[in-house]
């Protein structure tokens, strides 16, 4: 019976490509179908012309620009449609774009600004993407992505964190956070994301310029590798974070004059998890 199968399923193949199979040939037109998510711009000239961050050589022009509508010109999008002729010109690639259909990623978020290359909290973090919603923030890193929200229920915050591969839409990742994360702190209350530098996420709790607990999560481990009280002006450098932390009242009374608070220099190697002392105390009113 087995042996039977094959010279079957050749007379199967050959009698769909003599005979034109729909489903074949609409197979073959599939690669040209694309989903994108970017920006509709207007050109000096007047035109329409659509931007895609993932392929800054690209620009796609509308094969019919007066059906673009200019509610869905500068914000960001998900189109989709066909792509029907491409030509170089001046180092760009130019492919001409039958829209099919244009959905405004707005639609849950509210309105979006995007900055490219942007470093968010502790001085020395790394760079990333900042998509800003009107009530919520998306950090985007080559391998993780932040989602800040404002909760709905009290004034704090809901921070979760999740893994994506560097060839992930951008856009995408933003809109469809989903799946079980790495870290997630709900109704937060004064957390609040503190930045990024590799593998390690900063949370802050309190303002910044005020005396403030400062934590350490290593998303590859999925552990805590710090949690201090500090003062203002913790920094990243070369896989090290600095800080100086407040020390208990027990330690005060022995390194400080009555009344005084004893701040210690300390040094975090984000590679290991491991604290160490950078100084002596230092004491202050």
């Amino acid at each position: 019976m087995h042996r039977l199968l094959f010279p079957i399923l050749a007379l199967c193949v050959l009698a769909c490509a003599a005979t034109g199979d729909p489903a074949l040939a609409a197979s073959e037109q599939d690669p040209r179908k694309v989903t994108l998510y970017g920006m509709f711009h207007q050109t000096p000239e007047g035109g329409i012309v659509f931007n895609n961050a993932e392929e800054p050589d690209a620009v796609y022009l509308p094969f019919d620009p007066g059906s673009i509508m200019g509610e869905v010109v500068n914000i960001q999008v998900q189109v989709q449609g066909e792509i029907r002729d491409s030509f170089t010109r001046q180092g760009k690639n130019y492919r001409i774009l039958a829209v099919s259909d244009i959905r405004p990623m707005t639609a849950e978020y509210g309105s979006t600004t995007i900055e490219q290359g942007q470093r968010f909290g502790l001085p020395g973090a790394d760079a990333g993407q900042i998509h800003a919603y009107h009530d919520k923030t998306c950090y985007l890193y080559d391998r993780y992505a932040v989602l800040e929200t404002l909760a709905s229920y009290s004034d704090g915050h809901t921070l979760r964190v999740l893994a994506h591969a560097p060839g992930d839409s951008k856009d995408a990742v933003c809109e469809n956070l989903e799946g079980r994360p790495l870290f997630e702190i709900l109704n937060g209350g004064d957390f609040s994301f503190a930045g990024l530098s590799g593998d390690t996420l900063f949370v802050r709790n309190g303002p910044a310029d005020a005396i403030h607990g400062l934590m350490a999560v290593n998303l590859a481990t999925q552990k805590q590798t710090l949690d201090a009280t500090v003062v203002p002006g913790s920094s990243l450098d070369k896989g090290t974070l600095r800080y100086s932390e407040l020390l208990g009242p027990h330690a005060a009374q022995k390194f400080c004059p009555a009344g005084q608070t004893a701040i210690m220099p300390m040094a975090l190697d984000l590679k290991t998890g491991t604290p160490r002392d950078a100084g002596k105390p230092v004491c202050r009113p």
